[in-house]
């Protein structure tokens, strides 16, 4: 009786141990979700940028060695057709979520993305990509449609060789494993190749 006691004791505590991780989760998916929807305002509200400039919950394909996944972002900003800034919304801390938000830049697209951005419900992070510094904090740090066409005519970012591509992927796979899955964006997925841009191999 007393073993059957204990393991009855051992699930209920694994039930509950399990029940306050989900409202964790839960937690931090609401807070994300705030963090989209000041971002979709300000973008569309205080930054400048037209609806066909902005593409919102991206899916796309990442292939490694033989192994592909699937990453995202939540936000992608374009100016004149050419992609300027890769944005990631989270809960939390935001300096843990720069080095992802930095990856994502640097393998959506050849040469990469070269503004990202990390935000909460509260604050952002702008970063550049080139070096992986930030260059500002706060909302009104993120570029406006004007300021971002200037960062965009300033130079091009250099491609990355395939040794630090590679690298580049692990970091974003590394990140993209502490989730269970990657949502299929509303826009839908899209395959990383020579149609974005990506030299062929």
């Amino acid at each position: 009786m007393t073993g059957s006691g204990d393991e009855q004791g051992q699930s209920a505590r694994e039930a509950k141990i399990r029940e306050i991780l989900q409202e964790e989760l839960q937690d931090g998916e609401d807070l994300a979700n705030d963090a989209r929807k000041m971002i979709a305002y300000l973008l569309r509200e205080k930054k400048g940028y037209l609806p066909e400039d902005v593409r919102k919950g991206l899916a796309f394909e990442v292939t490694l060695g033989q192994e592909v996944f699937w990453s995202s972002a939540d936000f992608i900003v374009s100016v004149e057709g050419r992609m300027g800034m890769v944005i990631k919304c989270a809960a939390g801390s935001l300096d843990s979520r720069e080095r992802q938000a930095v990856a994502a830049a640097r393998v959506i697209a050849s040469p990469p993305v070269p503004v990202a951005v990390v935000a909460d419900p509260v604050t952002a992070e702008v970063l550049d990509v080139a070096t992986g510094k930030v260059t500002g904090e706060g909302f009104g740090a993120i570029p406006t449609k004007e300021q971002l066409r200037e960062i965009l005519s300033e130079k091009m970012p250099q491609t990355l060789d395939a040794k630090r591509l590679e690298k580049e992927k692990r970091i974003l796979l590394a990140f993209d494993a502490i989730k269970c899955c990657v949502p299929q964006g509303r826009d839908g997925g899209v395959q990383i190749g020579p149609e974005q841009g990506q030299e062929q191999k």
